[in-house]
């Protein structure tokens, strides 16, 4: 009994070791895609934000970035103001 204990001690560092680094990598490698999705979509939203600023000064910062997020997250273009109306 007290032989396999010794087995058991001797290599569960290695296996947790192994368990632990496939695990992460796995992680990783998952995590990879949103990273890029995520990417994209910042550069969208910076490229729409100075749209906005050279062709619609006149529009308050909190309207151009609402619609530049809208706009990033495939929302119709719509009107500011009161009642948000769909653009023609």
């Amino acid at each position: 009994m007290s032989k396999a204990r010794e087995m058991i001690n001797a290599h569960l560092l290695p296996v947790l070791a192994i368990i632990a680094t496939a695990s992460s990598v796995s992680i990783a490698v998952s995590l990879r895609p949103i990273a890029a999705q995520s990417a994209r979509w910042m550069t969208c939203y910076d490229d729409s934000i100075a749209w906005y600023q050279a062709n619609k000064p006149d529009w308050t910062v909190p309207d151009q970035e609402a619609f530049a997020s809208n706009f990033c997250n495939g929302g119709s273009p719509v009107k500011p103001g009161p009642g948000a109306q769909k653009a023609p």
